[in-house]
């Protein structure tokens, strides 16, 4: 019996591409920054299927791996989408006076580094690997100024998204990340790429690191308060001795 060639074909797993999603992101938000066409023509993919993304393709398909599955492919297009959707003030050119070099974008590149600050690793624990939507989350609950999400809100949010299948998670994901992005959280869309891209077999492990990250997030950031707490009082109880 012949084989079809594609199914021979060797698939490399969506968490060995980090790297490449994360070249992927930098690159779609330069291009956002720099050119406003781009980011108009990228914003109309929201919620879209790959048969009704024509205007995406120029931009995004040069970055698509060989011999993708389908929601790896959607994966990128959606990611591109949302980063576009952005408001425009929130793009600045400041750290990317030129578009980065066509060659960028090769396989073969080195993965970019994420810088993560002494201060941050110090800060949060979260901050030691990749932040998922979880730890977004809760940064959107601990936002200051009245910007965040009511502790109810974010939970009932997250946990809507990780019953989701892959339908359902596309179509929910846009109007989720403006919450968030409003909330004043960061979205960490080289994670959410590679999380959209191997939904269909991992959504039970990344649902549960989704929650996992939220919940570990919320309770340092609490047992911190308590801690700051306790030490203001005993600050007060040694200056009325």
């Amino acid at each position: 019996m012949t084989i079809p060639q594609q199914s021979t074909a060797r698939r490399t797993e969506p968490s060995l591409r980090s790297g490449k999603y994360q070249r992927f992101v930098a690159r779609i938000e330069t291009l956002c920054a720099h050119d406003p066409g781009v980011r108009v023509a990228l914003r109309r993919g929201l919620r879209r299927d790959l048969d009704d993304v024509r205007g995406l393709h120029r931009i995004v398909a040069p970055w698509l791996p060989e011999h993708p599955s389908r929601a790896e492919e959607r994966a990128f297009y959606a990611i591109a989408a949302m980063i576009a959707d952005r408001p425009r003030h929130t793009f600045t050119t400041a750290d990317t006076d030129e578009i980065p070099p066509a060659h960028a974008t090769e396989p073969g590149d080195a993965p970019a580094a994420v810088p993560v600050s002494a201060e941050e690793t110090a800060a949060s624990p979260a901050r030691v690997r990749r932040d998922s939507l979880g730890a977004s989350y809760a940064r959107a609950v601990l936002a200051q100024a009245g910007r965040g999400l009511r502790e109810e809100t974010a939970e009932a949010r997250l946990n809507l998204l990780t019953r989701q299948s892959l339908a359902g998670l596309h179509r929910h994901l846009p109007g989720s990340i403006r919450h968030l992005r409003d909330a004043g959280a960061d979205i960490d869309y080289a994670v959410l790429l590679g999380d959209l891209a191997g939904w269909p077999q991992n959504s039970r492990q990344t649902a549960r690191r989704w929650l996992q990250d939220y919940y570990r997030l919320r309770r340092f950031h609490i047992e911190e308060q308590a801690k700051a707490r306790d030490d203001e009082d005993d600050a007060a109880v040694a200056d009325g001795a």
